[in-house]
């Protein structure tokens, strides 16, 4: 190459060469190190047989609370009036229909009848109220049980569904019923499982997804679990069989249906080769290191081909192939979707966690280029899984509108010129959607009327205006009311014990995240981000408090994983209760024994912080046998006190139920026995 006045001096350009390539061995040997003690850790423990009865029993008890007296009121409450109505009207027409004015009364009748033909201009795609619908379907439109009965299987079914969550999260199953208890008992899910609204159905599909997300990483990591170890294996192979053979084998030994890998020292002309030795595939036992000499030798652009792709291989890791939980994710997304377009938001912030978990892990798992290995191997594969499979799936909730022909815009395309007109005619309901869609931004972005129970999204962490969904005020006499003046009232507020605690427990999971560098609170705080920060952009809208719905399962798991941080772990035996390791309670798995190797294992792939959780953080490979648990140890007096406090405040979380419990189902009560549990003056 010629050298020119602009280009550096060749003394400077080799020494910059010579740095980068310095720079790329010290990486290369680094994701070494992590390669070797990564581990699957957490996510190979199994839970306990008794964790399943445990939690069938806990959500049988959240089914038996919210289905009593399901039907009170028979009468629409709240936003019931849209969406009771309009789901009778979707499941039997397939689009929204028009109401006459006072239709409500006619509906708590049982005379759904004075629907009109016309459709109705709604702003809220149709997925929820198909569901509510099929429960009126069910139990008849006459029913008050009926209108609320899908709402209330759902929020049942999600006191599950966290449980398991909270299981795979903490791999602790006594934390994993305390979550599932907590969700139970909170008192805004518990009221809106018993009101037919759109924003529980929404909540369990983002919770859906997001337990998804967690299956995929479960599946990812024990993938690349499973690949570092088969490389660490050959690499510890390679130099015992140099020093025994020191002479260099037969190249028939290098084929590629043997096990033999390639050094940085077999190829001298390259100065930036990785200094270890890495298969690409194990078709034969490493246990032999006899030549193969009936295969022919390789070429040498065979070896040079073989040597390219372990560097790539060792560069940006391996492919981690059909990954179907991203695909459930994304039908569980565009269902979300399909009954709020906040779906989109889950959507959104859940891909950029996935982003985010993949570039974590592949550097956990000794990647020299996790960044690189992520945008080559897993971007865009993990995009096509999930959003294209949300769109598509929301557009499928909206089939009973595309199949009707006069539902509100249905024909919009055929009554407007334009570009569409080319379009085939199996495509016409296409532009009338989107134009549909068009009207209800514009609606939402323009909505800014005043209403008594609107609230601001920096309250919301607070409960600071809850939204009171049902109130009649009644004297003396009437509704079994024996004081001069009673109330019946249904009050969305969450638990205060819960929420009282929901603003500190975030962020101490900010600061463990940031000074631990556990993964755990990080993706709490994503499922908190996704259902929480994108309200704030609309701060001058008409929004309320009930919106938190879709937060709850995330400040319960938010609490939950403090309780973990301080009920703190009783020490193994054979080792000072400072030692760092130890077991929680009888559902944990037995934490491993240290090693040469436990503090660099201790920074492998989704570790796991002191707590009754620490299932195994290290995974050493020597033959040591763990620590034996002590199950009836003696624990200090510091310990027991923060157990003890753990248990306190589940008590008071319960007993804050019970008191509040009037006020979720709308008993009669008195009326300064309401007021006195009006705790907040904005509460009223």
């Amino acid at each position: 190459m010629t050298h020119t006045a602009d280009s550096p001096a060749p003394t400077r350009r080799i020494a910059r060469e010579h740095l980068a390539r310095k720079r790329e061995k010290v990486r290369a040997g680094a994701a070494a190190m992590r390669r070797e003690t990564f581990h699957a850790g957490m996510w190979a423990t199994r839970a306990p047989l008794w964790m399943w009865p445990a939690l069938l029993v806990i959500t049988g008890i959240g089914a038996a609370l919210r289905l009593f007296r399901l039907d009170f009121p028979h009468r629409l409450v709240f936003d019931e009036t849209y969406y009771v109505k309009d789901g009778y009207s979707v499941f039997n027409f397939g689009y929204e229909r028009s109401w006459p004015e006072n239709a409500d009364d006619s509906f708590n009748a049982g005379d759904p009848s004075v629907i009109e033909p016309t459709p109705e201009y709604v702003v809220h795609p149709p997925l929820g109220k198909w569901l509510i619908g099929w429960g009126i379907d069910l139990f008849g439109a006459d029913d008050s049980f009926g209108w609320r009965f899908t709402v209330a299987i759902i929020g049942t079914l999600t006191i599950f569904l966290l449980g398991v969550i909270a299981w795979k999260l903490f791999r602790s199953a006594f934390f994993a019923c305390v979550a599932a208890g907590l969700l139970a008992i909170d008192g805004e899910h518990f009221v809106h499982s018993r009101t037919s609204l759109l924003d529980i159905v929404l909540m369990a599909f983002v919770l859906l997804a997001f337990f998804f997300i967690l299956l995929d990483r479960e599946q990812v990591t024990k993938r690349l679990a499973a690949w570092t170890q088969r490389t660490a294996e050959i690499d510890s192979f390679a130099p015992s069989r140099t020093q025994q053979n020191p002479e260099p084998l037969p190249e028939a030994a290098a084929t590629p249906t043997s096990t033999t890998t390639e050094t940085a020292a077999s190829s001298p002309a390259d100065p930036g080769a990785v200094p270890r030795t890495f298969p690409t595939t194990l078709t034969e036992s490493i246990s032999s290191a006899a030549p193969i000499t009936e295969a022919a030798p390789p070429t040498a652009e065979a070896r040079r081909r073989r040597r390219t792709k372990s560097r790539d291989l060792i560069n940006f890791g391996l492919r981690l192939g059909a990954r179907p939980w991203i695909f459930a994710a994304g039908i569980s997304l565009g269902l979300a979707t399909g009954v709020k377009w906040s779906g989109l938001y889950a959507l959104a912030a859940f891909g950029i966690l996935l982003v985010l978990w993949d570039v974590h892990s592949r550097y956990r798992a000794g990647v020299v280029h996790p960044w690189l290995g992520m945008l080559i191997r897993d971007s865009i594969p993990s995009f096509f899984k999930l959003v294209p499979i949300a769109l598509v799936t929301y557009v499928a909730c909206w089939t009973g509108w595309i199949r009707s022909d006069d539902a509100w815009d249905r024909q919009w395309a055929a009554e407007n010129f334009g570009w569409w007109r080319a379009l085939p005619d199996w495509l016409d309901w296409l532009p009338s959607l989107a134009h549909y869609h068009y009207t209800a931004y514009s609606f939402h972005v323009g909505l800014d009327s005043e209403h008594p129970y609107m609230s601001n999204p920096w309250g919301w962490i607070v409960q600071w205006r809850p939204t009171s969904f049902y109130y009649e005020s009644y004297d003396r006499g009437d509704m079994g009311c024996t004081v001069a003046k009673c109330s019946s009232a249904i009050t969305s507020v969450g638990n205060p014990v819960i929420w009282g605690l929901a603003a500190l427990a975030v962020l101490v999971c900010l600061i463990v995240w940031i000074i631990r560098r556990d993964v755990r609170p990080a993706v709490i705080l994503a499922g908190l981000a996704a259902t929480w920060l994108p309200w704030f952009a609309y701060q001058e809208r008409t929004i309320f408090t009930f919106y938190t719905i879709v937060m709850v399962p995330f400040v319960v798991l938010a609490v939950t994983y403090c309780l973990t941080l301080v009920w703190g772990r009783v020490p193994v035996s054979g080792q000072a209760p400072g030692g760092g390791q130890a077991a929680g309670h009888r559902g944990d798995p037995p934490a491993a024994g240290r090693g040469p190797s436990a503090s660099a294992a201790a920074s492998a792939a989704d570790r796991t912080p002191p707590g009754p959780a620490a299932s195994a953080s290290a995974t050493d490979r020597t033959p040591s046998r763990p620590a034996a648990k002590q199950r009836f140890a003696r624990i200090s007096a510091a310990l027991f006190a923060r157990r003890l406090s753990v248990g306190l405040f589940l008590v008071a979380a319960i007993l804050a139920f019970a008191y509040f419990w009037p006020v979720y189902t709308g008993e009669v009560i008195p009326f300064s026995a309401w007021n006195n549990r009006m705790w907040n003056i904005t509460w009223r």
